[in-house]
Formats: C-alpha cells, structure tokens, sequence
C-alpha cells in the first residue's frame, strides 16, 4: 500500500466543531477593551467558542447564540463587576459578533 489506496479517515480536526479563526480574533478584540488581564478570561473566552463551535446549523441558531452569550456573561460577572451599561455594551458587542458568525453560515 502506497497511502493512495487507502481509504481516507477523518483527522481531529474534522471530528471537532470549531469557529473559523476571524471569530477568535474579533472576540479578542472585544475581549481587549475589558479592564482585566487576558488570563483571567482564558477559560471564559476558550468556553464561550466551544459554545459558538457546537451551536447547530439549523434550528433556533439565534438561542443556542443567546445561550452561549448568557453564560459567557454569568462567568464573567465572577471575574469582572461592570456596570450595568459596559455590561449591556459588551452584550451587544458579542450579538455583532453572533449575527456576523449567522450571516456567515
């Protein structure tokens, strides 16, 4: 065998839902403008793309978002206290964010 006649297997990478790589570098980009060191948000940030990654092609994509966004947002909320209007400005700032990623599918 030559590696030609073998059938092809699926790697990793197929096998595991991930989000294109322009969602990881604008979620940085929010991520930035937040009064907290970047390790902080490691876990939250690595958790809330696993999120996005797993969100269903079809269905309700717009609740599997707001659901992804909610707990990103509760997560945070242990790390960081911010007011009530930088909360609602990041909130927004991930639904852009969301919304780019649906019209992206």
């Amino acid at each position: 065998m030559n590696g030609v006649d073998r059938p092809a297997s699926p790697t990793t990478t197929e096998d595991t839902p991930s989000t294109p790589g322009w969602v990881e570098s604008s979620l940085d980009a929010i991520l930035t403008e937040l009064p907290v060191a970047a390790e902080k948000l490691a876990a939250l940030r690595a958790g809330y793309l696993d999120c996005l990654a797993g969100c269903g092609r079809a269905g309700d994509l717009d609740a599997e978002h707001d659901a992804c966004r909610s707990a990103f947002l509760g997560g945070l909320a242990s790390v960081l206290d911010l007011s009530a209007p930088d909360r609602r400005a990041l909130e927004q700032k991930l639904e852009k964010l969301e919304l780019d990623i649906s019209s992206n599918i």
